[in-house]
């Protein structure tokens, strides 16, 4: 594979492994921002420098993704309520799908371009453990837990 394939995996990578956790979480949970986890901080290697331009640049983009987002939820309830009407003319169905699908591009658009942004401050070595330990995590999001029991954010 050559560096441009092996680049744009990684990116993908960041863009699927990351983007929930920066743009947004499940109802009611904050989003986490992994540049600042402690224990990320950590096995990342990443510098004060560096986690400082990678919150800029997520704030040079939050208000960005949070209109971007608001949007998609638009156009979602109105794809939703124009459905439960049983509305005979396809065309304006037509039109509302392709109105949310044009609202959850942009929302991805801008998510890749920022994770994009960030990735380009790593080194290569970090990028890897950056990847290690997004996997890690999923794997522990994915274990069961106990009845009771939940489980730490990082």
């Amino acid at each position: 594979m050559n560096k441009l394939a092996t680049g744009a995996a990684c990116l993908l990578a960041l863009a699927v492994g990351l983007g929930p956790s920066i743009a947004g979480a499940t109802e009611g949970q904050k989003p986490s921002k992994w540049w600042q986890s402690p224990i990320c901080k950590s096995r990342v290697g990443l510098t004060a420098a560096q986690t400082a331009e990678i919150e800029r640049i997520f704030q040079s983009v939050r208000d960005e993704l949070r209109a971007e987002k608001a949007e998609l939820e638009k156009q979602e309830a109105a794809l939703s309520r124009l459905l439960s009407e049983s509305n005979d003319n396809e065309a304006v169905v037509v039109r509302t799908v392709d109105r949310v699908e044009a609202a959850r591009s942009a929302l991805a658009k801008t998510r890749t371009l920022m994770l994009y942004r960030m990735h380009r401050l790593l080194s290569p070595e970090q990028r890897a453990r950056l990847d290690a330990f997004e996997r890690e995590q999923a794997k522990l999001m994915e274990s069961p837990q106990p009845p009771g029991q939940t489980r730490p954010r990082e």
